[in-house]
């Protein structure tokens, strides 16, 4: 039994270098820094985000999913008491 545990430890030792050196080679990082985003590396312009607009962006979101969540919510209580009409 510890025999068998040793060999499967092994071997997953082997499959954890293997899978490293295969990440090392597929996402290259460690040579170099990464300074820009992916899609921003071709081109010859810098991005400025603007955290106003960011900030705005993001709390317009959460409002829009907010108000969608209460129509939902008042949409199922009408559903409740129309059930609730039905049986009674």
């Amino acid at each position: 039994m510890v025999i068998m545990k040793r060999i499967l430890f092994n071997i997953q030792e082997i499959v954890w270098w293997f899978v490293a050196e295969l990440e090392d080679w597929l996402y290259p990082y460690r040579d170099r820094t990464v300074d820009k985003p992916l899609w921003a590396e071709n081109d010859n312009y810098e991005v400025a985000v603007d955290e106003v607009s960011y900030l705005k962006s993001q709390m317009q979101s959460a409002n829009e999913r907010i108000e969608r969540l209460q129509a939902e919510m008042i949409h199922a209580f009408n559903k409740i008491n129309e059930l609730k009409n039905g049986k009674e």
